[in-house]
């Protein structure tokens, strides 16, 4: 009986994005027990007769695997008749990357990567112009969109653990124009990122000290990038998994101290503050334009949460951690999302002055610094450094 896998309708054999094997006769064919010994016998002097000498081979240098990393990969044994479309999708297929990703790791590039400027810094911003109702309306409904996004992506990339991850997925179900299209723009984006959030972090240590030339903490958070990235796949995931924990224990800290400043418990005497700002000045400001100009910037915090899916090339066992991985996303992100804006809603008005500065490099604008600090608690300082942190984490 043929192999299901030879079977055109298989959908890895039929789209090219996984190796197949196709048995040949010698295969099918049951060996007697004469045949079957002699073959042993046979292989068994074979393996007696060699020098191990004869079998060393020499590893290349590490300055050799630095530049053959840059090399497109080749299997010798393709079809020449094959397009340039169809020998992409094989190579896709094929283990070009190491995978040295655990589980956890792939947990927390999933939380840390969507966990920035665009929560902690650009929903300052979106409290000025929404209000606190837009900004809840916003963040939900973008929450639940991408809450749909990633387990679509999950399920395609539990299917097809290839390099590539969605823009792979896109040029063999959609067009390749649109594959195309989509990486330049993937990586355009992160382009602009990068630069921006180096920037950005420089640019928020001047709450500690202005007179360093913020193009000079520029470099020195380029060459600490450059420096964790050397260390491959395994050290990004270790040091992605720290600075991650860190930015889920200063959220879920937050959550808590929220909590006991709109129950009355701060320092500050002010009594049980509840929904007193929804009231005055109100739940809404500038109407329809407020609540659709707060969509774009609550899209821009969920930014970094497609890595899950360009991560499973470099996954141990992609097919189990993937599905556990994204399964969590929905109590991710009612967690550190919703009730984290939901507690910034309570305690910030949108019209506080100090939200009128806010900006992408400002993080004394912060609505999470600004609420600590109407609750006089000493901690916005230490959530000021948690924002420069975010950036850098952003960076790497």
């Amino acid at each position: 009986m043929e192999s299901t896998l030879n079977d055109i309708n298989h959908p890895a054999s039929e789209i090219g994005l996984m190796p197949y094997y196709i048995p040949s006769d010698d295969d099918t064919k049951i060996p007697n027990d004469e045949s079957h010994d002699a073959k042993q016998k046979q292989q068994t002097i074979g393996i007696q007769s060699i020098n191990t000498n004869e079998l060393t081979i020499k590893k290349p240098s590490r300055l050799r695997r630095f530049a053959n990393s840059f090399k497109r990969v080749e299997i010798p044994d393709l079809d020449s008749t094959l397009t340039e479309m169809e020998r992409s999708y094989i190579l896709a297929s094929h283990p070009q990357l190491q995978r040295n990703l655990h589980g956890r790791h792939l947990q927390m590039i999933s939380i840390g990567g969507s966990i920035g400027s665009g929560l902690f810094v650009g929903s300052g911003s979106a409290l000025r112009v929404g209000g606190p109702a837009s900004v809840l309306i916003a963040w939900t409904s973008c929450s639940l969109m991408m809450y749909c996004n990633i387990q679509a992506l999950t399920e395609m990339t539990v299917t097809y653990p290839v390099s590539g991850a969605f823009v792979q997925y896109s040029s063999r179900f959609i067009s390749p124009a649109w594959g195309f299209a989509m990486a330049w723009n993937y990586a355009f984006g992160w382009s602009i990122s990068l630069p921006l959030e180096m920037v950005a972090a420089s640019i928020t240590i001047k709450y500690w000290n202005d007179n360093i030339n913020p193009a000079a903490w520029v470099s020195i958070f380029y060459v600490l990038i450059i420096v964790i990235n050397l260390f491959g796949v395994r050290g990004y995931g270790e040091a992605e998994f720290v600075l991650s924990s860190i930015k889920i224990i200063a959220i879920v800290g937050f959550i808590i101290l929220g909590i006991i400043l709109n129950c009355g418990g701060g320092p500050s005497g002010e009594g049980y503050i509840g929904g007193k700002y929804w009231h005055n000045p109100g739940a809404f400001h500038n109407g329809f334009k407020g609540l659709f100009s707060v969509f774009p910037t609550a899209a821009f915090s969920f930014g970094g949460t497609e890595l899950i899916g360009l991560t499973a090339a470099e996954t141990r066992n992609p097919r189990k951690a993937l599905p556990q991985a994204s399964k969590q996303v929905f109590w991710r992100i009612s967690l550190f999302y919703i009730i984290s804006m939901l507690l910034v809603a309570l305690l910030v008005p949108y019209n506080d002055k100090r939200l009128f500065s806010s900006s992408s490099v400002d993080t004394s604008a912060s609505p999470f610094v600004i609420a600590i600090e109407n609750g006089r608690h000493k901690s916005s300082t230490i959530f000021d450094e948690l924002c420069h942190h975010a950036l850098c984490d952003l960076c790497g």
